[in-house]
């Protein structure tokens, strides 16, 4: 029995960064002035961090700060740090409101409810650095505090989503399971394996665990042999649950799968896996009409992060096309009637295919803009136009992270990790840094 989490929280040091722009948290980005010029204060703010801000279209970037005002941007800077790291909210622009200087939490991933900034950690980490088995939710209410007691529940650092009471949460964890003749990706791969990891999404209440899935009681033996055929499957991680988002009655999760190159709506009340999309062809994938041939000829997904309920029947998925896909791009589609209808398609205006990490959401209503983090990618953290036109990005100084000894040697040694600026760009409401 797992132990239930515990009310008090271990609170540690906060320093909130000198010079911060535009005032408090609180300052609302409607306010911000047209951009012109990139501000020294904003220069030296994010230098802090081995971090560049660059306008890209300045009259795309004032309309961005405009079409954001009642949302801000939430960045992890960087994601491969040595300890050195940041919580960022940002206007439309990526121009910085406030920054809160988090070093020593290793923070992944982040979420919002309508008051409320939380994060997870990267602790206990896999030898491949590529997923966790003792995440600790964070908080940043007033300064930084990190649950401890959360350790309890063996946490993935991929997914987090609070309950609006914030006396829950939707997250995933992985899970070790022995290799025998019963368990059957343990046979797909060409080396014996010990263990492989299960991915297992967890719903909790109050304490305690009240719903958990498994995708290996759920996956049929067609659909792994299906997986162990993408370009980026990895035969000890048959899964990796990458982003975990249930609808708003808790009726639906979805899940998205990086190494079966897939995403997937679940019933929460059976278990019974609803539809797919990505790299399955079983008969749960949906049919995908691409009217407008916005997909082109390539693989539908290729390990894929940040699968997003939109509301009604729509989703958004952003696709790294790892693997030597493609360009990243972030995919929009509709569901009805067993059929995803292509929407929107924005390619990276870069050109690079994104290796891991990575987020796609929208900034306002109506879709006009989305704040991107193109990943483990030299492209970094983008506001682009739902045409695929980029207003203005924020990206890793490479070198000065290197000599800064910020980065950790991983992200040395393969730059496309070391560019990478923060696993999420979460848009929520302003004012959520305490």
């Amino acid at each position: 029995m797992r132990r239930p989490i515990r009310a008090v929280l271990s609170l540690v040091g906060v320093l909130a960064v000198a010079g911060c722009l535009g005032g408090g948290a609180t300052s609302s980005p409607s306010n911000a002035p047209p951009v012109s010029s990139v501000p020294d204060s904003v220069t030296a703010t994010l230098g802090r961090y081995a971090l560049e801000y660059e306008v890209v279209d300045e009259a795309l970037a004032g309309r961005a700060a405009t079409a954001a005002a009642d949302a801000s941007i939430y960045l992890a800077v960087p994601l491969l740090t040595t300890g050195t790291q940041a919580v960022l909210e940002l206007r439309g622009d990526l121009s910085p409101v406030e920054a809160m200087d988090v070093s020593g939490s290793s923070l992944a991933a982040l979420s919002t409810t309508d008051d409320a900034l939380f994060g997870l950690s990267r602790a206990c980490l896999s030898d491949s650095g590529g997923y966790a088995f003792c995440a600790r939710i964070t908080t940043f209410d007033a300064g930084i505090a990190i649950d401890e007691s959360t350790e309890a529940f063996d946490l993935d650092h991929h997914a987090i989503v609070l309950d609006e009471d914030r006396d829950g949460f939707w997250a995933d964890r992985y899970v070790p399971v022995p290799c025998d003749d019963d368990v059957y990706p343990c046979g797909l791969s060409d080396e014996p394996l010990e263990r492989v990891y299960d991915c297992e999404v967890v719903h909790v209440r109050a304490g305690r665990a009240v719903w958990e899935w498994s995708a290996l009681e759920h996956f049929t033996d067609a659909m792994l042999d299906t997986a162990s055929g993408t370009a980026v499957y990895a035969p000890v991680d048959p899964f990796h649950c990458n982003s975990v988002q249930p609808s708003d009655d808790g009726a639906t999760v979805y899940v998205s799968m990086r190494h079966p190159s897939t995403v997937m709506a679940i019933n929460v009340a059976s278990g019974d896996i609803l539809w797919t999309f990505g790299q399955d062809d079983s008969a749960l994938a949906l049919a995908v009409d691409d009217p407008d041939g916005l997909l082109g000829d390539r693989a539908v997904l290729s390990g894929q992060h940040d699968f997003r309920w939109l509301g009604g029947d729509r989703f958004s998925v952003f696709d790294n096309s790892s693997g030597g896909a493609g360009v990243a791009r972030v995919v929009v589609f509709q569901v009805a009637d067993g059929t995803a209808t292509i929407e929107n398609v924005i390619e990276d205006p870069s050109g690079r295919e994104s290796r891991c990490t990575g987020s796609a959401r929208p900034l306002d209503e109506d879709e006009t803009f989305w704040a991107v983090s193109w990943g483990c990618s030299e492209s970094g953290v983008s506001v682009v136009t739902a045409d695929g036109r980029e207003a203005a990005r924020i990206t890793v100084d490479l070198e000065a992270g290197v000599e800064k000894e910020i980065l950790t040697d991983v992200a040395i040694e393969q730059p496309e990790l070391g560019y990478t600026v923060s696993y999420q760009a979460v848009v929520g409401p302003p004012g959520l840094l305490g």
